[in-house]
């Protein structure tokens, strides 16, 4: 049966929409979740099936900078705030959502708190994205991030000229 298998992988042409992940290492797992805990994550959400599919996507130079882990109107997921770009993640054994936002097309950020509970909604081009959390410190620090990030994209860069004379 397993000879068939891999004659079939080979005969079979793997279309570009198609890709498989690899296995992750223990080590590079074992950075992520440091990276996630040291910006709030609590140990539960380092079980969660969106933590360990984090590694495939982070590029090999990118870090977590703030994350988000909640429930939103279609079930549970992670914001995800890089040095480079915010990604939305829902991974469910049969379904992933992801999608990536540039510091570029983010409005802003909203945050809300009710007692134990919080809403944040980060403002985009794409749409809203709205999780609701019932870890304050993790969200604040989420937010903070996202508002200092989106105002360094809005100062105007000074143009320098090189005058010859």
């Amino acid at each position: 049966m397993a000879h068939q298998i891999k004659e079939f992988a080979r005969r079979t042409p793997q279309h570009h929409h198609f890709q498989h992940y690899n296995k992750v290492s223990q080590e590079l797992l074992g950075c992520v979740k440091s990276e996630l805990r040291k910006r709030g994550a609590v140990a539960y959400n380092m079980w969660l099936p969106e933590t360990r599919f984090l590694p495939h996507l982070l590029h090999k130079d990118e870090h977590i900078m703030g994350s988000v882990y909640g429930k939103y109107k279609n079930g549970r997921g992670v914001l995800i705030a890089t040095d480079q770009r915010v990604l939305f993640l829902d991974k469910k054994p049969l379904f992933m959502h992801v999608d990536e936002l540039t510091y570029m097309i983010i409005g802003g950020v909203t945050f809300t708190r009710t007692l134990v509970i919080g809403y944040v909604t980060v403002h985009s081009r794409l749409g809203d994205y709205t999780l609701r959390t019932f870890n304050i410190k993790n969200a604040a620090n989420f937010v903070d991030y996202i508002e200092t990030k989106c105002l360094q994209q809005a100062e105007p860069k000074e143009e320098k000229f090189d005058f010859v004379t």
